[in-house]
C-alpha cells in the first residue's frame, strides 16, 4: 500500500480566458464622481475607487462589503522571510520592497475605468494602476511596474530582485473558505511545484497556513486557473486571469509572520503563538520567489525561480460569487 512513485499528465490543455478585450458597454453602468471618490455600480457590484489614495477603497457585492473598512486593495512586494531567507540576509538585501513609498501623480476616470499613476522613487520606478468595471460586475485589475528609463552616460540603475509581485487585499472573516482550481492540497512555490499536484481544492482559511517552528510564509498556491474566497453560504470573491496565477488566503497579516531584519535565534517566536487575525488576508500575485532549500544559511534560489528587477504587467479579474 505505500506508494513509491507519481506523476501527472496534461491530456487536454486548459483555456485560459481572454481578458485583454474588457466590455466598453457602459448602458446597465451607473458612475458617480466627486473631488474624493470614482463610483462605479453594476450587475450588483459597487467599485469605489480613491481619487486620493488611488487604490480601490471600496467593494461592495449585492451591499455586503467584499473589503475590511479602511483596508485598500493595494499592491504587494514583499513577504514573511522564510528561514532560508534570513540565512541568505534577504530580509535586508530585498529590504528596499517592503514598505516603497508610492506616490499618486495622476487620477484619472473614464465610463467605466480608473487610471492612477504613482512615482515609486525608492526603487526608481513608476507604477500605473487600471481599475475597469464591466457591465458583467466583475473588476478587472491591472499592474503595471516600469523601471526609470537608463540616462544617457550614466550607470544601469540596480535594485534588488522583489519577493513577490502581485496584490493584497483584507476581506472580514466571515470569507473563511477557499477553493481552487490549482495545485494542492497543501502549499507548492515556483521551485517546488511538482510535489502538489493539479485539481480543484476547498479548504477552511484556518487551516491554510502551516505551522513552521517559526512564523514566516506559508500557505501559497501556484498554477491557479481561479481561486474563491467564500463565506458558509458560497458567497464570495473569485480571481483569475488569463495565465497561471499564485494566491493564497491566511487568517493573519504578512507583518505577524514577519520577524524583521533579524531573526531572533536564542528566545525566538512558535507558530503557536500567532494569534488568528478576525480577517482573511488575500494575496493573489503574478509571481512569487522561490524558496531555495539548497541550503538555510547563505543559498538563494536558482536564477529562473527569483522575481528579478525589470518591467511587469500583471491583469487579474475579480469575480462576484453569488
Amino acid at each position: 500500500g505505500q506508494v513509491m512513485a507519481r506523476q501527472q499528465f496534461v491530456l487536454n490543455p486548459y483555456h485560459f480566458p481572454d481578458i485583454s478585450h474588457l466590455s466598453s458597454l457602459t448602458s446597465h453602468l451607473s458612475k458617480e464622481e466627486t473631488e474624493s471618490y470614482v463610483k462605479f455600480d453594476a450587475a450588483g457590484t459597487t467599485l469605489t475607487i480613491g481619487k486620493w489614495s488611488g487604490w480601490i477603497d471600496y467593494l461592495d457585492i449585492d451591499g455586503t462589503p467584499m473589503l475590511i473598512d479602511h483596508q485598500s486593495v493595494t499592491p504587494e512586494f514583499w513577504r514573511a522571510p522564510t528561514d532560508n531567507d534570513y540565512g541568505a540576509g534577504l530580509q535586508n538585501r530585498f529590504a528596499v520592497w517592503k514598505n516603497p513609498q508610492m506616490k499618486l501623480t495622476d487620477c484619472q476616470a473614464g465610463d467605466n475605468q480608473v487610471v492612477a499613476k504613482f512615482d515609486m522613487a525608492d526603487v526608481k520606478a513608476t507604477l500605473t494602476m487600471t481599475y475597469t468595471l464591466t457591465t458583467e460586475g466583475e473588476v478587472f485589475v491591472r499592474q503595471q511596474f516600469e523601471p526609470y528609463p537608463a540616462q544617457p552616460g550614466r550607470d544601469a540603475v540596480k535594485v534588488s530582485p522583489m519577493f513577490r509581485y502581485g496584490m493584497q487585499l483584507q476581506m472580514p472573516e466571515q470569507f473563511n473558505r477557499v477553493k481552487y482550481y490549482g495545485r494542492g492540497p497543501v502549499e507548492s512555490y515556483i521551485d517546488r511545484e511538482s510535489s502538489q499536484f493539479l485539481g480543484v481544492y476547498e479548504n477552511k482559511v484556518a487551516d491554510e497556513y502551516y505551522s513552521y517552528i517559526r512564523p514566516q510564509e506559508s500557505g501559497n498556491h501556484t498554477d491557479i486557473r481561479w481561486f474563491r474566497v467564500c463565506d458558509s453560504q458560497g458567497k464570495g470573491l473569485e480571481f483569475y486571469a488569463d495565465a497561471p496565477i499564485e494566491g493564497s488566503a491566511l487568517n493573519f497579516l504578512t507583518e505577524d509572520l514577519d520577524d524583521g531584519a533579524t531573526k531572533d535565534k536564542v528566545i525566538g517566536r512558535h507558530s503557536g503563538d500567532l494569534v488568528p487575525r478576525q480577517l482573511t488576508q488575500v494575496h493573489i500575485q503574478q509571481r512569487q520567489m522561490g524558496l531555495g532549500c539548497v541550503n538555510s544559511w547563505g543559498a538563494w534560489p536558482r536564477e529562473e525561480y527569483l522575481v528579478p528587477y525589470q518591467a511587469y504587467d500583471f491583469t487579474f479579474a475579480i469575480r462576484p460569487v453569488k
